[in-house]
Order: C-alpha cells, then structure tokens, then sequence
C-alpha cells in the first residue's frame, strides 16, 4: 500500500510569530509547510523549482507586497494554477480587493479555526 505525499504549504509572511503560528498549526493538519520571512525569498525558491500545493501570502510585507508577489508568479507557467490565499487585515484585502485575483482570504489575527478553514480544500 502507498500513501500520497501531505500536501505542501509555502507561507510567506515577514512577522517570524505568523511563520511560526502558520508552521505548527498546518502540520498538525497535515501539511508540510516552507516558511519564509518574504516573497523576494519565495520566488527564489518557486525559481528553483518548489511545487507547493498552496501558497498562504501575507500581503502587507517589506521589499514586495503581496500584489507585486501574485504579479511575478503569474509570470510562471508552471505555477500560474497554484492557489494562492491571501491573508491580511480586512481593511487591505478590501483595499487589494479583486486585483490579487487569489482563490480565497484569510483574516488576520488568525485564529486555528480561521486557519484550518482557510486551508480545507487544500488537503
């Protein structure tokens, strides 16, 4: 009998208590998570070729936001389908609104419930 891999988390976020929040919670679900403190370092990483099942994108963060993050990983064939969930304030993900173009939102703080019901349909 064979067991498919957990499905694999990239959370991106540049508060290192997120990251850790994030790392613990989504492993307890079932997830193997990379945590990395920004989305420059992400799209390192997708580059050279990480395949997550899911992306969780802080959008407010240093050096790129969130909406600059979604705009260069369009650009990647390979992980243009990858659902992207964009977590911040309501008030930025008001503001992003439709322009994210993310398959679903997570409010800040997050919560274990918030988290799990976020990353559901991922698992």
């Amino acid at each position: 009998m064979t067991y498919a891999d957990p499905p694999f988390l990239l959370v991106v976020d540049d508060d290192p208590s997120v990251l850790l929040l994030v790392d613990v919670l989504a492993e307890k679900m079932g997830f193997r998570v990379k945590a990395v403190s920004n989305g420059l370092h992400a799209l390192e990483h997708l580059r050279d070729g990480l395949q997550p099942s899911v992306i969780l994108l802080d959008i407010m963060m240093e050096r790129i936001d969130g909406l600059t993050f979604m705009n260069h990983l369009r650009e990647m064939p390979a992980l243009q389908d990858t659902p992207v969930v964009a977590m911040s304030t309501p008030a930025v993900l008001e503001r992003y609104g439709s322009r994210l173009q993310v398959s679903g939102t997570l409010l800040k703080p997050l919560t274990s419930a918030t988290l799990s019901d976020a990353l559901a349909k991922y698992r």
